[in-house]
């Protein structure tokens, strides 16, 4: 058990510049989440450019989750001594060397390559803007400030969409990326011109005063995953927050095309709607999950709900497979929100000063699962036609396998006994 934190450090933000900042950590999350998700909207460009079969463009897309995890631990580390402003400025031009091979790239590993430096250099993206509330701001904000920073990212999911799709197909595929690397270089100059160091003045503080226990050194990646708390939420961060991202950034394009039978520029359209209603859902949870706490419902119970919200939407995906049926995913976004809100919670079980490598080490394994089950049915899909069936029926089963990991972390969910806040 750690020592009582240290009150929070006066903050010299001004309404006006606390807007600025806000704003220049939304803009580098608007780009990140863009990335994420684009390839679900130019799949079908990727595969007549390159011929890429369905386990090729699961590793294509998943290669940015696969470097995105396995940055989040050092991201920790470095938000605990650097800061935010210096760690993502560094991390964001980075990503933008990453698109810029993405762009010149004519085969499959060299835009590996370049969506493996995208994915190291926005996974501060979100954990940058995180760490630094969760150290500058008061408990009653977090969730408000999160689901906040989700609307502005979701809003780059919104953007990869249909517009990217009609950029795509007016300019080419290449010239998106060349634009995107442009565009990251800027987030990183704004980033380190209007982040001002307030984080790194209350690491200072704390670690002055030794009024934690919990040091650097001392909380390892080993000791955070090995944490009850921790224990508790990683099989749904795998299935449930992994699961949806690999669905969101990738797998929905297929679904509606291959499964529901609409055509690309049909599928572009409803994966704009499919992110318009999860913007709508993040926006509603902001406003919602404050009162919802005042009445009992706390964060953990929200995410409970969002669960099986989740797998509900994802039955009735299976069942009904008529062309229709693509607002069900519409349904679906409705639930992430709750879902996503485990992450702050676990983040506040833990001091502030380690509040960076437990965020993401959350991260960690909420990407992990994203590359898992983004490439994992991709195999799937390709394994189930191996052995005959179509690329309709490899999908449906391969989403079914997901529904059935999900159903199996909400049951060790639920049997594990609640969190204790550390104090």
């Amino acid at each position: 058990m750690t020592q009582p934190l240290a009150p929070l450090p006066p903050t010299t933000l001004n309404s006006r510049t606390a807007v600025i900042v806000f704003l220049s950590f939304v803009f580098a999350y608007f780009l990140s989440y863009a990335l994420r998700s684009v390839n679900a909207t130019i799949a079908p460009l990727l595969e007549q450019d390159l011929g890429l079969d369905a386990a090729a463009l699961g590793w294509l897309s998943s290669a940015y989750f696969l470097s995105f995890a396995g940055m989040q631990w050092l991201v920790g580390g470095w938000l605990d001594v650097y800061g935010a402003r210096r760690t993502e400025t560094a991390l964001l031009a980075t990503a933008a060397i990453g698109a810029c091979i993405v762009a010149m790239s004519a085969s499959l590993w060299g835009l590996s390559i370049g969506r493996i430096l995208i994915g190291a250099g926005v996974s501060a993206c979100l954990m940058a803007p995180y760490a630094y509330f969760r150290r500058c701001f008061a408990p009653e904000r977090q969730a408000q400030l999160a689901m906040w920073m989700l609307i502005g990212g979701t809003s780059g999911a919104l953007a990869a969409t249909q517009p990217t799709l009609l950029l795509a197909e007016a300019i080419g595929w290449r010239n998106v990326f060349f634009i995107t690397s442009g565009l990251l270089a800027l987030a990183a100059l704004t980033v380190f011109k209007n982040i001002p160091d307030i984080d790194l003045g209350h690491i200072k503080a704390q670690n002055d005063a030794k009024k934690e226990s919990v040091t650097t050194p001392k909380m390892s990646l080993i000791t955070v995953l090995r944490h009850p708390n921790m224990l508790r939420v990683i099989p749904t961060t795998l299935t449930m927050s992994g699961g949806f991202i690999a669905l969101q950034s990738l797998w929905v394009g297929p679904w509606m095309t291959h499964v529901l039978g609409l055509s690309i520029n049909e599928t572009g359209i409803r994966l704009f709607y499919f992110n318009l209603a999860l913007i709508t859902a993040y926006v509603a949870m902001s406003v919602l999950s404050p009162k919802l706490i005042r009445a009992g419902y706390t964060l953990g119970l929200q995410s409970k709900i969002g669960f099986f919200w989740m797998m509900a939407s994802l039955v009735c995906i299976l069942i009904w497979r008529d062309q229709q049926a693509w607002w069900l995913w519409v349904v679906m976004s409705a639930s992430i929100p709750a879902i996503i809100l485990m992450q702050t919670q676990t983040g506040m079980l833990f001091p502030r000063a380690v509040a960076g490598r437990v965020l993401t080490t959350f991260n960690l394994i909420m990407f992990t699962g994203a590359f898992l089950l983004q490439w994992g049915i991709g195999l799937a899909v390709d394994l189930f036609m191996f052995y005959g069936r179509s690329i309709d029926q490899s999908l449906w089963l391969a989403i079914l396998v997901l529904l059935c990991l999900q159903g199996m972390s909400v049951i060790w969910y639920l049997t594990r006994p609640d969190p204790i806040a550390e104090t």
